[in-house]
């Protein structure tokens, strides 16, 4: 019996992930008033455990300018660490990150929020070209039944000037269909948003990477 019990206290089960980034610009404050890109994300995970640490991964080139967590509505602590610090700690980290925020340990299972907001950069070696890197990364004691992810595109894409009209300065761009370049392949588009998804899977480390015109800057 205690051999059982000591199992189940140590089982580790992710039902389902989403994760959903929204893109879109701000305006500053002093001239020349520059439009600026921005990324908000908000993830859910639902999990069944005895415990655990919020987890949020960066890439080197993106990291967050804040992080907050709740577990079944109750705030965490984040804190940002290198991926070796975390990795020492015994935390799961992720083979494309260099840094991760983790919370403070909290006890008992549920709905995991975590929202941030990242930083924007142009992509290397290109011009007026900017992009977001998105990583996902978890590993679960039995296949996570979903995990999915969702971009929306809604907010910039209503700012680009004369979106679709044949006199609009991008109209070969959008015709084509080469503002936006997403990776991995395999996502789905409906309307003004963007979406992968993954089912019963036993874990996932995975990269999305979008691209698209910066005609702000």
């Amino acid at each position: 019996m205690t051999i059982l019990l000591s199992f189940f206290f140590l089982y580790n089960y992710i039902e389902s992930t989403h994760t959903y980034v929204k893109l879109f610009l701000t305006r500053e404050k002093t001239y020349p008033y520059t439009l600026r890109p921005h990324v908000f994300f908000d993830q859910k995970v639902v999990a069944y455990d005895q415990g655990g640490f919020a987890y949020i991964p960066e890439d080197a080139r993106y990291p967050a300018v804040w992080a907050r967590a709740w577990i079944n509505g109750h705030p965490l602590l984040m804190k940002k660490y290198t991926s070796a610090q975390a990795a020492e700690a015994g935390h799961l980290v992720s083979r494309h990150s260099k840094y991760v925020w983790l919370s403070n340990h909290y006890e008992g299972s549920g709905e995991l929020h975590k929202q941030a907001e990242f930083v924007v950069l142009p992509a290397e070696d290109t011009q007026k070209i900017d992009e977001y890197i998105c990583i996902l990364n978890w590993q679960s004691d039995r296949p996570i039944e979903e995990v999915t992810f969702t971009m929306d595109l809604g907010t910039i894409i209503m700012a680009i000037p004369g979106i679709g009209k044949q006199n609009s300065p991008y109209y070969v761009q959008w015709l084509y269909g080469t503002f936006f370049r997403l990776e991995p392949p395999g996502y789905q588009r409906v309307g003004n948003t963007v979406s992968w998804r993954w089912s019963k899977i036993p874990r996932i480390d995975e990269k999305i990477h979008i691209q698209w015109y910066a005609w702000y800057r």
